[in-house]
Parts: C-alpha cells; sequence; structure tokens
C-alpha cells in the first residue's frame, strides 16, 4: 500500500473509531481540558475579627472552559495531622456567574467545630459547574480531576 494512500486511511479510521468507542479517544485528553474551571490557590486561614476566630476558606480558581460560568459546587476535605481525610459537612457554593478566561477568589466562612485548627492540609474539589448557556452541567465523574491539595506533612 502506498504511503499516499495510508496517510488518507489512517485518519478516516481514526475518526470512526472515535464515533464508536468515544470513551477511548477522550480518555487521553489532558485534566485541564477536562475541567471548565481551575483552582489556582486555597488557604484555610482564621478570622479573628469580634473576638472569636473563625475559619475562613479562600479559594482562587479561573473559569477555563470558554463559557459563562453560573455556578461552581466545591468539596473540602481536611488532613489531620495522621493522614486521615475528614469530609467537611456539606459543600461550598458559587454563585456570582464568572466569564470566559477570568479569575476569582471567593471567601467562605466555616463552621469552627468542622475544622481542626491543628489540620495538615486541605484538599479542594470541584464536583459540578453550571454554564449560563440553557442550564447545560459539568459534573464530575467521580475521578475528582479537578482539584487542589495542600499538605502541610513533611516530605
Amino acid at each position: 500500500m502506498n504511503r499516499g494512500l495510508l496517510n488518507t486511511i489512517f485518519p478516516l479510521w481514526v475518526l470512526v473509531f472515535c464515533g464508536v468507542f468515544g470513551n477511548a479517544c477522550t480518555a487521553a485528553e489532558s485534566p485541564a481540558q477536562k475541567c471548565p474551571v481551575v483552582i489556582d490557590r486555597i488557604d484555610l486561614t482564621y478570622s479573628h475579627q469580634g473576638g472569636q476566630s473563625k475559619p475562613e476558606l479562600k479559594v482562587s480558581f479561573g473559569n477555563a472552559g470558554g463559557r459563562r460560568v453560573a455556578t461552581v459546587l466545591f468539596s473540602l476535605s481536611l488532613l489531620n495531622s495522621s493522614g486521615d481525610l475528614q469530609t467537611y459537612p456539606e459543600d461550598l457554593a458559587y454563585r456570582d456567574g464568572l466569564d470566559p478566561d477570568k479569575k476569582r477568589v471567593f471567601i467562605w466562612e466555616l463552621a469552627p467545630e468542622s475544622v481542626d485548627i491543628h489540620r495538615a492540609g486541605e484538599i479542594v474539589v470541584i464536583k459540578k459547574v453550571g454554564f449560563d448557556d440553557a442550564g447545560s452541567v459539568w459534573t464530575d465523574d467521580g475521578s475528582e480531576t479537578c482539584k487542589l491539595t495542600v499538605d502541610y506533612h513533611a516530605r
């Protein structure tokens, strides 16, 4: 078979293969392509205003999806000093919208009884992203591809 014919047939075969076995073709996408919102930084600090220290989670994130984001649902897990995970009891919602290629910093006040001051790190996962266009939604498939981990354990 000559090279010109092979160069024509191979791309067509790949196109047919991907049409039939779509999951096999999308598995090669990079995590950045899968995440419509990308977390840049997380900080869990304490606000000392009003006499009582209250934990606050600050998340810096950006819209990498190419469409206007309406809402983002995050989950938070805390690492204790042994490295075990404690899931924060409720998801954290962002509902202020975000244009494509823009970044935002948002702060949630957390329940003091749910945050161990002696924690050894945090994990923030994007669970769901809602878009402005016709209510379309991206949902994490359980792989937790769109997350950021901060671990204070010595390496």
